[in-house]
């Protein structure tokens, strides 16, 4: 009768381990517990990875805590048709729409100068409003910087940093430009 009784326990326990492993999976092991963003850690310094997430253990707020490691930012191109060649005449500007390499559309203004074709990111570098052509320069339509079109240079503020280059090419009959994000 204990041999009946032994090898019920032995099928019950085994059915809830069993079970448990289902439910939690792997996670359940008490050799490697799981380690998440303000979770509390025991030395300074130390770094562990999971599922390919580092994290350090860090003094925050008189505590230890373990923090994520800052990860290599990447970046995305993407390389598009913007215009045909002979929709921009030299000394002229437009403003196309092409792709964003995270999704969506950014505006690019073209200008074609005898040095080749120049791509700049349509919005004003002080408070992101789109730039227009007016005259011989760009300008943006609400604070009224001003920007030199072949190089995207402050010409005059409020802003102080150039407006964002893209590379462009011309083949085939059409202008390329490549954007990047960051």
């Amino acid at each position: 009768m204990s041999n009946n009784n032994s090898s019920r326990r032995a099928f019950l326990s085994a059915t809830v381990a069993s079970f448990v492993w289902l439910v939690t999976g792997d996670r359940a092991s008490a050799a490697t517990p799981a380690i998440s963003a303000g979770a509390p850690c025991k030395v300074k310094g130390r770094e562990r990875t999971v599922d390919g997430v580092t994290f350090v253990c860090r003094t925050a707020k008189g505590k230890l805590v373990w923090r994520r490691t800052p990860g290599e930012a990447t970046s995305k191109v993407t390389t598009v048709r913007a215009l045909e060649s002979a929709d921009l005449e030299l000394g002229k500007t437009k403003v196309v729409d092409v792709p964003a390499p995270n999704g969506g559309l950014t505006g690019v203004v073209l200008t074609r100068t005898d040095a080749g074709i120049t791509a700049l990111r349509v919005n004003c570098t002080h408070a992101g409003f789109p730039v227009a052509r007016v005259g011989k320069i760009l300008e943006c339509e609400l604070h009224g910087s001003q920007f030199e079109p072949t190089t995207g240079a402050v010409i005059a503020g409020p802003a102080t940093r150039p407006l964002v280059r893209y590379e462009a090419t011309e083949t085939n009959g059409g202008i390329y430009v490549t954007v990047t994000s960051a």
